[in-house]
C-alpha cells in the first residue's frame, strides 16, 4: 500500500491545500472509518480503496458541487480527529504488540456539583431530588430531571437581598449546568467555579468564575454582564463566550462565539470579535485568531478536542475529568498532538488512542496515571 502517499495527501488537506476534490476523498474516508473503528482490532478501511471510488463518483454525478460540499460540511464538525484516525488505521498492525493492555481503568465524570447557598448551607447537586430545592432573595432555586440547576424569579416577591451571594462547584470529575435568573445560561466544567447573586441588581450583572466555564448570556441593553476571573474582567452585553481561567495553567484564555466582549487585565484592554481569542500570560493580552464550536467548547458537547496540544495540557484535561493524578517518568519532547474523542469513554480508551501515535505510553494504577515515552 502506499502509505507515502496517503501522508502527502493528509499534509496538503491540513495544510489547506488540496482541491476539491482531493477534500472529498479524505473527509469521504475519514467518515467511514469513523463508522468502522468501534474497535482497536478492527481493519482499516483501504484509503486507496476509497480514493478510486470517491474520485469515480464525482466524475459520474452530475450534482458534484453539492457532493462536495456536504462531504465539507460534515468533516467540519470531525476532521480534528482526522490525524488521530490516520495513526489508527495506518499503525495498527506495527503498533498492536506494543499498546498497553491496562490492568485496570477508571470511569469518566458525570454531572455533580454542590451548591454553597448565601447563608452557608450546602446543597449536593447529585445527590439531590429533583425538583425544589429551595427559595431566597426572590427566587425558587430548583434542580429539572436532566439535571440542570435552574434560578426562577418568584412573581411578586421582594428583591431587597440583593446581596445573596451563592455559589455552585464541580469537582474533578464533574461539570454542571445552571441557568440565572435573568436567562443566562452557565456551563462549568470539571473542578471549576461560578459564584453569583441569587438575584441580579437593577444596574449590574456580576460573576465570578475559576476554571472553565461556558456562558450564553441573555442580552440586557442598559445591564451589562461583566465575569470576573483573578486576573482579568470580560464585559459583555448579550453573547456566547468560553472562559478558560485553571490556576494550575499558565494562560486565562477567553474565546468569542458570538457578539463582541471587552476585555481588560493589568491596564489592558482588547475586544474580541467572533473567532478571536485573548490570552493571558504573564500580564500580557494578546488576541489571536481561533477556530469556533469544535476548537473552543468541545469539553460542554461532550468530547475532547485536541488541537495541536501537548501531552502535558492534555493529560491536564484527562486529570481533571477522570479525577486521577499524573506522574510523569520522563521528560517528553513538545510537540502537538492532533484528535478528538468522547468525553464519557473510559479513561483507557483515550489513553490507547494517543498510545497508537507511538510517542507516549502509559500505566494505570488504582487512580494515578503514569506516563511514559
Amino acid at each position: 500500500m502506499e502509505y507515502k502517499k496517503a501522508r502527502q495527501l493528509i499534509k496538503k488537506y491540513l495544510n489547506g491545500t488540496c482541491t476539491a476534490e482531493e477534500k472529498a476523498v479524505i473527509e469521504s474516508w475519514y467518515l467511514k472509518e469513523s463508522i468502522e473503528r468501534d474497535t482497536v482490532e478492527s481493519s482499516p478501511i483501504d484509503f486507496f480503496e476509497t480514493e478510486d471510488q470517491i474520485w469515480h463518483e464525482l466524475r459520474t454525478v452530475k450534482r458534484r458541487k453539492s457532493k462536495i460540499v456536504w462531504y465539507g460540511a460534515a468533516a467540519a464538525a470531525v476532521v480534528a480527529g482526522f490525524t488521530f484516525l490516520f495513526y489508527l488505521s495506518y499503525t495498527k498492525l506495527e503498533t498492536k504488540d506494543q499498546v498497553t493492555v491496562y490492568k485496570s481503568d477508571i470511569i469518566p465524570g458525570s454531572n455533580k456539583a454542590v451548591l454553597t447557598l448565601s447563608d452557608g448551607s450546602k446543597i449536593d447537586l447529585d445527590n439531590s431530588n429533583y425538583g425544589l430545592l429551595a427559595e431566597q432573595a426572590g427566587v425558587y432555586i430548583r434542580k429539572t430531571e436532566d439535571g440542570q440547576l435552574v434560578y426562577d424569579l418568584i412573581p411578586g416577591a421582594s428583591t431587597i437581598e440583593l446581596e445573596s451571594y451563592n455559589t455552585i462547584e464541580t469537582p474533578k470529575g464533574g461539570q454542571y449546568q445552571i441557568n440565572l435568573p435573568d436567562g443566562t445560561k452557565v456551563w462549568l466544567n470539571a473542578a471549576s467555579s461560578l459564584k453569583f447573586p441569587a438575584l441580579f441588581g437593577a444596574k449590574e450583572r456580576l460573576v465570578e468564575v475559576t476554571g472553565e466555564v461556558y456562558f450564553e448570556v441573555a442580552k440586557y441593553k442598559n445591564k451589562p454582564f461583566t465575569v470576573k476571573t483573578i486576573d482579568q474582567a470580560i464585559e459583555v452585553l448579550g453573547t456566547h463566550f468560553n472562559v478558560n481561567a485553571y490556576p494550575e495553567e499558565s494562560t486565562v484564555r477567553t474565546s468569542l462565539l458570538e457578539g463582541s466582549v471587552s476585555i481588560s487585565a493589568f491596564g489592558q484592554q482588547v475586544v474580541l470579535k467572533p473567532g478571536q481569542q485573548s490570552i493571558l500570560s504573564q500580564g500580557q493580552l494578546k488576541v489571536l485568531k481561533i477556530g469556533l464550536e469544535d476548537d473552543v467548547i468541545a469539553w460542554k458537547n461532550g468530547y475532547f478536542n485536541f488541537s495541536g496540544e501537548n501531552i502535558t495540557t492534555i493529560m491536564n484535561k484527562i486529570s481533571r475529568w477522570y479525577d486521577v493524578e499524573i506522574d510523569y517518568h520522563k521528560d517528553f519532547v513538545d510537540q502537538g498532538y492532533v484528535g478528538t474523542i468522547s468525553r464519557f469513554e473510559n479513561v483507557s480508551k483515550v489513553l490507547r488512542m494517543l498510545e497508537l501515535t507511538g510517542t507516549v505510553h502509559f500505566e494505570i494504577k488504582g487512580r494515578r496515571i503514569i506516563v511514559m515515552p
